[in-house]
């Protein structure tokens, strides 16, 4: 039997384009004189749809591009391609059948997950997974639909009967270590099976989901047959139960390579599905949005992004020659102007009464947005952030100020884990100048400030709110320093709740996945 599987980029609503990238696949498939083509889970309408799903035009689309599909396909390759089904109140996840004769059928997801980011029971019915098996050339083929390849599984209570093949299809957002998960589970799954198992997995980007592919097929002993590149689309066709497979060449790829590329991916495809194609951001001379500039660098290009450097009597003079010397490693124009006479224009004419020294550092954040927003107006441009997930947990940033943006890119990176990845790229080539690496962080808001005397070490910090992250206990504390960072912590919600769309990296990142209440009494 000869498989075929393509690793899509599909984007959410692009019926036209989909169909186009899927008929481009079925080609391939043609050509190969594959059997079977498999896509990942969300099929033509890509994931996740959210309340799309209540709209009855997204489905007359989906029908209308996989009855084209049907007549695109010759009598010898079946087609699975993952979508949804509505009928009358019932909605479902589905993965549809297709054959060049007879009625396309459907197998429904049974599992809908609603941890992290997904809201699955809001929306679906549920199906019955031990029923999605059908026989393809005289052998038996069981679907899984994303969760439900983790509950059904040697490890569950539930474990499938024997089957030739297993073929699970998924939309399953990027976390560090979860390519780890899902080789140990598809693996188990193959041994159980005479022609191995599927793992075919979505890329692209919604959103704040990253989807990093990395599908994978499976022998029956364990072995990798092939497996897909992260972060961009890829095709295979391969015969299955043939006695020897080639050994696939496969690139191993390192956290920072995995962090970076997720990050390119997820603001390049922002931009793409919001329709804008320019980036405008504030450089300040620190580490922070010396990164994001990078990083949309790489994602749109130099000449997409416009870097503003707003300086007050506050900055000082290492900030103007570090800004200069990363505009001219990025090949980035920095446009500068100062913002101090607005500063004083406020204090003095426009307040008219002495500020208290945080509203006096607030204000110059908020200036700056407005400086920012101004000329994100005039070329519609898109704001990206540049705020750190260190900086959000306790709150410190300034709302309308710096917290603000469309996007916020480096939102689930801790400072430490930010540092890690801006060394990991300088290996690579020397963007970021050194003494911008070395220097103490600073938001030079007032005379002497420095992030060590506000927040402490991030080091320590950073190592506390992993801890707190992983366990979710807000009501433990050990020392007095981890007492006060709690109390930020319990404090910030109103900021975070207001804060951008921020790419997800980790499995607890403050963004979707992260659900507390605003208002509360529960503070330590």
């Amino acid at each position: 039997m000869k498989i075929a599987l393509s690793q899509s980029l599909f984007r959410l609503g692009d019926f036209e384009e989909n169909y186009k990238k899927a008929l481009e696949s079925l080609e391939k498939a043609k050509k190969a004189k594959a059997d079977l083509l498999v896509f990942p889970e969300g099929g033509l309408w890509s994931y996740p749809p959210k309340d799309f799903l209540y709209d009855k035009g997204f489905y007359k689309a989906q029908q209308e591009k996989l009855l084209k599909l049907k007549k695109k396909l010759p009598a010898s390759l079946s087609l699975l391609m993952p979508g949804f089904y509505q009928k009358n109140k019932k909605i479902q996840n589905v993965c549809f059948l297709i054959k060049k004769t007879g009625p396309i059928s459907f197998f429904a997801k049974e599992f809908l997950p609603d941890q992290e980011v997904f809201f699955e029971s809001r929306y679906f019915t549920k199906g019955q997974s031990e029923e999605n098996f059908f026989y393809l050339k005289g052998k038996s083929l069981q679907l899984l639909i994303c969760e439900d390849l983790w509950q059904d599984s040697p490890k569950s209570n539930r474990a499938f009967k024997k089957r030739d093949l297993f073929i699970s299809v998924n939309a399953s957002p990027y976390r560090k270590d979860k390519k780890k998960d899902r080789w140990t589970q598809i693996k188990a799954l193959a041994k159980q099976s005479s022609l191995g198992a599927v793992y075919l997995n979505l890329v692209g980007a919604q959103d704040s989901l990253l989807f990093d592919g990395g599908s994978l097929l499976v022998s029956p002993k364990g072995e990798r047959l092939w497996q897909g590149a992260y972060f961009e689309e890829d095709f295979v066709c391969l015969n299955l139960g043939q006695k020897k497979v080639s050994p696939p060449q496969m690139k191993k790829i390192s956290l920072q390579e995995e962090r970076e590329k997720a990050l390119v991916l997820g603001i390049r495809e922002f931009f793409y599905q919001t329709g804008f194609s320019k980036a405008c951001l504030g450089l300040s001379g620190g580490i922070d949005s010396a990164l994001v500039s990078y990083l949309a660098v790489q994602a749109l290009g130099a000449d997409k992004v416009q870097a503003y450097f707003l300086p007050t009597k506050h900055t000082r003079k290492i900030s103007y020659q570090l800004v200069e010397l990363l505009g001219q490693n990025l090949k980035l124009k920095v446009f500068t102007k100062s913002i101090e006479p607005l500063r004083l224009f406020f204090e003095k004419d426009f307040i008219k009464k002495p500020l208290k020294p945080l509203t006096k550092q607030n204000l110059q954040s908020r200036l700056r947005l407005l400086y920012l927003m101004t000329q994100a107006n005039e070329s519609g441009a898109l704001l990206l952030g540049t705020g750190n997930k260190s900086e959000l947990s306790l709150g410190y940033s300034t709302l309308y100020g710096d917290l603000s943006g469309a996007l916020l890119p480096i939102g689930d990176l801790l400072k430490t884990e930010l540092y890690d990845l801006v060394l990991a790229i300088n290996k690579k080539r020397p963007v970021f100048p050194e003494k911008l690496i070395s220097r103490e962080p600073t938001a030079e808001l007032a005379p002497g400030q420095m992030d060590s005397k506000d927040l402490g070490s991030y080091k320590e910090l950073d190592a506390f709110l992993k801890e707190l992250f992983n366990k979710r206990e807000f009501s433990q504390a050990g020392t007095k320093k981890q007492s006060l960072w709690l109390s930020k912590i319990q404090r910030q919600e109103f900021k975070r709740n207001q804060a951008p769309p921020i790419l997800k990296l980790s499995e607890h990142d403050l963004g979707e996945s992260w659900r507390y209440p605003i208002s509360h009494r529960f503070l330590k």
